[in-house]
């Protein structure tokens, strides 16, 4: 039965972390079960994916990689702080036209062949050093006869394992030593224990700890050639050159590298360079594919014999010339086949040809991209085609961090971050409504602090209070409550493990001594007030939604200790964080932010948030990352000012667009340098070419849009119930798409002249709070929502 009211919004109790917007005067509340609506066909949109539109299929396996057979390896008995030397002697049967070493460990290594040490790898920013495999030109280190490959391992704790992959040729024989159980290990290292004279009868044969990826190493290397981990639920497909940015012949010569353009057959043809000519003054081609891609490249040789090259990925132009993430990979392609690379995250390549016969022929040169298959339920447009462009940049840079798990970037770290998905997560949810992968992740990352827990999500307090904050968006987006009651005990563990951090005042204090890190702003990375207040907000934020969660898998009596427990920790901040001077938490944005999207700042607090903080530019000599711009944002329109949050979107956000994005990137601020914007970004306590132009945590924006402008929000279990509130700001009409398990959402505003048009369609069984602002003439005919609104000139 339909029942239409309007009343007085500001009479009515706002839920949490949803105040109303800018100039909302009057609500009209639509309480009813519509029937599906039909979603009308529409072009492509303004989208860098390569994949939009694609059918979702099945995936095809990636042949074997050169050194598939290494496995990872280790000594017997592992400790903690562990130091071990592993050896392995082999014969050359003649002198080798060139050998490559590719290693990696958990934690380090040094490696050494026939005594001389050749590389070696220590702690980096970030951790994670076993992901990234090292590769060492050791022509000259080998000759006939017997040779030794020695490698000293570092364990730091936790899992250990060293693996390791030496290929070699001599004349037109590839020969291949990998790491696995033939090999010697021993916890006592000599002196000259790496030596080819050492005996090591008496040591024992290496442990396998893993295949080369599997184990706890199984998330991906980046640098091993032609690794393609695919799980069964990840596709290729190719990617074709899109342009040529360079050819330069060099001490050599190329002709056709136009052809490469396209999908057509390819007749780029190289005259190579005189013998032992260095690399820099080799011919060389560079690819652009158009837009971020993660995969790996492709060279096609046409020609009648071998031939050497190397191949450079770069996100960016320099970081393809001057510092490539994934290093110099050298490969070798026999005559009519195909030589491939490491899989990473890129947009430019360089091919550069070292020898082969006098006139080689390259037939093809493509990104061979893996991607995880979904379709783009979700949708946003609107009259500014800059934030349209932004809210499908968003969702392209969540889908390429769909990856064997949902990670950071598919560059660096290729790993599950919850901070990171708790934001691209919910631009999932909004975009594509993904379970499988959604739960997989999080499940592991529950699973990763152990039962019970014996630390912090990824070892970062803040990140608990992400993953039962994420728990709550996926639950409002899903309603499925089986899942959350399979996680009943970890939600309940998790939040109790807080405890242990709280002082005798009720506020966090990282009693703990992990890893306090909200930002890579100064103050906010490691324990001090800022990083402090920001992670004691985030934990009401928490305990709020870990209540939300309790209530609904009928957990009542939990639901009341965590609400409880809540009210508390809002009134410490208030007693012990407020500056009552100002009304504010300080004079940051991060921590101000958080204040407000935990629900813990008053009314009085969040205007004053947003005139003496959040209004004036950061302070010159420190930035936000685009992670935290994404609670920025929300606590502008939270405190009222939604039009604000956009115009900052449209600059920062926008900023990367204008400097080339195609995803965003891990950190940015509009005042840093344009002129090789690379080097200079900032990020993971670096700056450089390793921070990544595709970070699934700058995808905030996407988010907003659909949930601030457009205005819809779940406030059930998968949008059971679901307050639909626009904020059209200055846009002259926006509309939008928002997925739900019962079908879609489908809203679209317009102004004409003072009034505003809005058109709703809702799927069966949601009940929906619709509010509009002004005088309002509402219809429904049992499917549809239509209404005029008489507004101001900014609603």
């Amino acid at each position: 039965m339909e029942r239409i009211s309007i009343i007085d919004s500001r009479r009515r109790p706002l839920p949490r972390r949803r105040p109303p917007g800018d100039d909302m005067t009057k609500t009209i509340c639509l309480l009813l079960l519509l029937c599906a609506a039909a979603g009308a066909a529409a072009p492509r949109p303004p989208t860098n994916d390569p994949t939009y539109g694609l059918p979702v299929r099945p995936s095809v396996k990636a042949p074997p990689a050169p050194g598939a057979a290494a496995k990872w390896i280790w000594t017997p008995n592992t400790t903690d702080t562990q130091v071990i030397g592993l050896r392995k002697v082999f014969r050359v049967t003649g002198t080798p036209n060139d050998a490559i070493l590719y290693a990696t460990a958990d934690n380090y290594f040094t490696a050494f062949v026939n005594g001389r040490e050749v590389g070696h790898t220590a702690a980096a920013p970030g951790g994670f050093e076993w992901r990234t495999v090292h590769h060492y030109d050791v022509t000259k280190d080998l000759h006939a006869g017997p040779n030794v490959l020695a490698i000293r391992g570092e364990n730091a704790g936790g899992a250990a394992g060293v693996v390791a992959f030496l290929q070699y040729r001599v004349g037109a024989q590839t020969h291949e030593i990998v790491t696995d159980s033939s090999w010697r290990v021993s916890g006592t290292l000599p002196t000259g224990w790496e030596k080819p004279g050492f005996d090591d009868g008496t040591w024992e044969k290496a442990t396998i700890e893993a295949d080369l990826t599997g184990g706890p190493w199984q998330s991906s290397m980046t640098g091993w050639p032609g690794l393609s981990n695919l799980p069964p639920y990840l596709v290729r497909m190719d990617v074709p050159v899109k342009q040529i940015v360079s050819a330069d012949a060099r001490r050599g010569a190329i002709a056709g590298a136009e052809t490469l353009i396209g999908t057509g057959r390819a007749a780029m043809r190289v005259t190579p360079p005189p013998a032992a000519t260095p690399e820099a003054e080799s011919p060389a081609v560079m690819v652009d594919f158009g837009q971020e891609t993660s995969g790996r490249v492709e060279i096609t040789n046409a020609s009648t014999a071998p031939i050497d090259v190397t191949l450079r990925y770069g996100e960016s132009e320099d970081e393809a010339r001057f510092g490539p993430y994934t290093g110099i990979q050298k490969l070798t392609i026999p005559a009519g086949g195909v030589g491939a690379g490491v899989d990473s995250a890129f947009r430019y390549a360089i091919v550069t040809v070292l020898s082969g016969p006098p006139s080689i022929s390259i037939s093809r040169i493509r990104l061979n991209m893996d991607y995880y298959p979904v379709t783009y339920r979700g949708s946003f447009d609107c009259s500014d085609p800059l934030l349209t462009k932004i809210w499908y940049t968003g969702a392209y840079t969540s889908h390429l961090c769909m990856q064997q798990d949902i990670w950071d970037a598919p560059k660096r770290d290729r790993a599950r971050w919850m901070g990171d998905l708790q934001v691209s997560g919910e631009v999932i949810n909004n975009v594509f409504l993904d379970r499988f992968l959604m739960e997989q992740t999080m499940d592991r990352l529950r699973a990763d602090a152990g039962n019970p827990p014996h630390s912090h999500v990824n070892g970062i307090p803040g990140y608990s209070c992400a993953w039962v904050v994420g728990m709550a968006d996926f639950y409002r987006h899903t309603g499925d409550s089986a899942y959350i009651a399979k996680h009943h005990d970890d939600l309940l563990q998790m939040m109790d493990y807080f405890r242990g951090e709280l002082d005798d005042r009720g506020l966090f204090a990282n009693k703990r001594g992990q890893w306090d890190y909200a930002d890579w702003s100064k103050g906010f990375n490691g324990s001090g007030p800022h990083s402090l207040a920001a992670t004691h907000f985030y934990m009401i934020r928490m305990l709020h939604d870990g209540a939300f969660l309790l209530n609904a898998i009928g957990d009542h009596s939990a639901a009341t200790r965590y609400a409880q427990w809540a009210d508390d920790a809002t009134k410490a901040a208030q007693k012990y964080l407020l500056d009552p001077a100002t009304d504010t938490f300080g004079d940051r944005w991060q921590d101000n932010a958080m204040a407000i999207e935990s629900g813990a700042a008053t009314p009085a607090e969040r205007t004053a948030i947003f005139d003496k903080v959040l209004s004036h530019l950061y302070p010159e000599t420190d930035f936000i990352t685009p992670y935290y711009n994404n609670y920025d944002i929300f606590a502008m329109a939270d405190s009222g000012h939604t039009q604000a949050g956009v115009d900052f979107i449209r600059s920062y956000w926008g900023g990367m667009i204008q400097e080339g994005a195609t995803t965003f990137w891990e950190g940015y601020d509009t005042r840093w340098p344009k002129e090789h914007f690379h080097k200079t970004l900032q990020a993971d306590n670096g700056m450089g070419y390793f921070v990544s132009l595709c970070h699934g945590w700058s995808s905030g924006p996407t988010n907003f849009l659909t949930e601030r402008v457009l205005g819809v929000q779940s406030t059930g279990p998968g949008f059971s119930t679901v307050e639909i509130r626009p904020q059209l700001g200055d846009l002259a009409w926006a509309s939008g798409t928002i997925p739900t398990p019962e079908g879609p959402i489908n809203v679209k505003y317009r102004r004409e002249g003072a009034r505003l048009v809005t058109d709703i369609d809702l799927p069966r069984g949601v009940k929906a709070s619709i509010h509009l602002p002004g005088k309002v003439k509402p219809t429904f005919d049992g499917r549809h929502f239509h209404a005029v609104s008489e507004v101001s000139a900014t609603p």
